[in-house]
């Protein structure tokens, strides 16, 4: 796994008017949030650059601030007992990063694309949080919809064939980048570039490199899929694609339905 030590891009605090135009004001933290508080919070800020295969922060780093992502995607690292780094999540703007009541963050986190941060102290924000029952609510109800996601995803690598895990990952990350861009899409549609190689895809799957290919050149020939280069996937339609994942378009499992996968 390719990554290099963070030389963050660091701006100064942000002014009134680049909060207004922040791609993901109206559905981020911000969002929980009347103006005044806004600019309390816009007040602590900073942005922060950070280049693709870059970390961000990495496991036992003391955890000094969090961040809100704006753009691009982050990959989640564990390093085991004997060294290995493993992908155990992916982040999209708007979620939040970072945010532990720990002393010490438990995982690394990596730029997958070149990612752009709005950064929090963690001293003033969690004065803030005191202060903000709206934000600490906003908080709260993205900590337990990240804890919904790791179910599904243990029930996906436990339960489900290969081919299904391909489509899974394909429609979780479909949902996801369909709200990270200003232009509107089409419904149940979704174009996005692969944030992962292929081989991290394979890591992030529990599968080979070769199965991961095989399955996606699968879903390309049923029509599920269309590729563009090698990183760039089209979804006609959302819908389709989550059938063959077992599951429905807001992700929970449909373990009754019928599916278009075959066991591998």
């Amino acid at each position: 796994m390719r990554t290099s030590p963070s030389q963050p891009i660091e701006r100064p605090n942000l002014g009134a008017g680049r909060c207004e135009l922040c791609p993901v004001r109206h559905r981020g933290i911000c969002s929980a949030l009347p103006a005044e508080q806004i600019d309390r919070l816009t007040a602590i800020a900073r942005r922060r650059m950070v280049t693709a295969n870059q970390y961000i922060f990495r496991d036992g780093d003391e955890a000094i601030s969090f961040a809100a992502i704006l753009s691009g995607v982050v990959k989640l690292i564990k390093t085991t007992a004997s060294g290995e780094q493993h992908i155990i999540g992916l982040m999209y703007a708007p979620e939040f990063l970072g945010h532990t009541f720990s002393n010490n963050h438990r995982f690394s986190a990596a730029a997958a694309t070149e990612v752009e941060l709005c950064t929090f102290p963690r001293t003033s924000f969690s004065r803030l949080l005191a202060e903000f029952p709206a934000m600490e609510r906003w908080l709260f109800e993205f900590t337990a919809r990240e804890l919904d996601i790791c179910r599904d995803w243990t029930l996906m690598l436990g339960r489900k064939s290969s081919y299904e895990r391909v489509a899974s990952l394909l429609l979780m990350i479909a949902r996801r980048a369909r709200y990270t861009g200003c232009a509107p899409l089409p419904d149940n549609y979704a174009q996005f570039e692969l944030p992962l190689t292929r081989s991290e895809l394979a890591d992030y799957l529990g599968l080979t490199l070769e199965t991961v290919s095989r399955k996606i050149s699968r879903l390309k020939y049923k029509g599920v899929i269309e590729l563009r280069g090698t990183r760039e996937v089209i979804v006609p339609d959302i819908a389709v694609l989550a059938v063959v994942a077992n599951m429905d378009s807001c992700g929970e499992d449909l373990a009754d339905r019928q599916s278009f996968s075959q066991q591998s």
